[in-house]
């Protein structure tokens, strides 16, 4: 008897054990990156954007996933996703972004506030599947806010761009404001140089750049004036991007000039307007009346 009370204890240890097992597995293959959001440098009338990614091992369905805030009472209206708070993780997603948005009102109370987004997964079964557990993530929300301006922001990257003869340098900049203000650059320089990269063929400034809105990262394009007609081939640039004297970013790098095609009938019909299709056409008759010409036998040859 003793044995057979200690054989079905065992039975119901390992079963126990193998359903903690399964739902620990579960668990642990749908996740949150990262687990939280600190927005603590808002004023009255900031908009905040964070993106968060749910992460799944075994993206086999689709997952049907509920979004829920625990936040006080002053600031529930503020907060939002912009995929909604019902949503589906389509199959084959391994990692899903979600955006978290945060607008604070012009007359919003000054103060630090903290709450919770849960993300659950909720449990479904196809025919012939087994039974999904529910599984979830927690991210943590910090929201602070102030009445201090910052003026925070970092170039992401710089990119030389390959261009067509006859362009001036280009340069892609991806920026990322952390204050709570509209930011830019002061200014940007390009110098440009031989394939060799000895000899300085020209330099550019610029001081004009959209202003990216806070917590955003954009990316735009900086188009140097250099004053020289660059012909085919490849030359070193050097790229910098300036916040007052100091160099927030700089690159010097092989672009290439390349040849630019024209097409004829965009070029007649977008620079002669009707006049030049009128000539297409014009030019298209006569060549059709060449041809019947020299295909029609001469009446003295016959």
């Amino acid at each position: 008897m003793q044995c057979v009370r200690l054989f079905r204890g065992g039975i119901f240890l390992a079963l126990f054990l193998g359903l903690f097992s399964l739902q620990t597995n579960s668990a642990s293959a749908f996740g949150v990156s990262p687990p939280f959001i600190n927005a603590i440098k808002l004023i009255p009338g900031s908009r905040f954007e964070s993106v968060i990614y749910l992460v799944q091992g075994k993206p086999d369905y689709d997952l049907k996933i509920q979004a829920s805030f625990e936040l006080p009472e002053k600031v529930k209206d503020w907060v939002s996703l912009d995929a909604g708070q019902d949503f589906i993780i389509p199959k084959g997603t391994r990692q899903f972004p979600v955006k978290v948005l945060i607008n604070v009102p012009q007359n919003a109370e000054l103060g630090i506030y903290k709450g919770v987004l849960r993300v659950i997964s909720v449990p479904s079964r196809e025919e012939g599947a087994q039974i999904n557990i529910a599984t979830g993530a927690r991210i943590e929300l910090n929201i602070a806010v102030g009445n201090d301006l910052v003026v925070d922001f970092e170039i992401k990257k710089l990119d030389i761009l390959d261009i067509h003869e006859g362009d001036g340098p280009a340069v892609a900049v991806t920026l990322e404001n952390k204050g709570n203000v509209a930011i830019a650059p002061d200014y940007a320089t390009f110098e440009i140089f031989d394939k060799y990269g000895d000899n300085r063929l020209g330099f550019a400034q610029v001081e004009k750049f959209p202003e990216i809105k806070p917590f955003q990262t954009e990316t735009f394009t900086i188009e140097f004036p250099i004053g020289i007609s660059l012909g085919i081939g490849e030359y070193w640039g050097e790229a910098k991007i300036y916040r007052e004297k100091a160099v927030l970013k700089s690159l010097r790098t092989v672009f290439d000039v390349t040849e630019r095609k024209v097409n004829t009938l965009a070029l007649a019909m977008g620079g002669g307007g009707g006049a030049g299709i009128f000539l297409l056409l014009l030019a298209a008759a006569f060549f059709r009346r060449k041809r019947k010409a020299i295909s029609t036998p001469n009446s003295s040859d016959v």
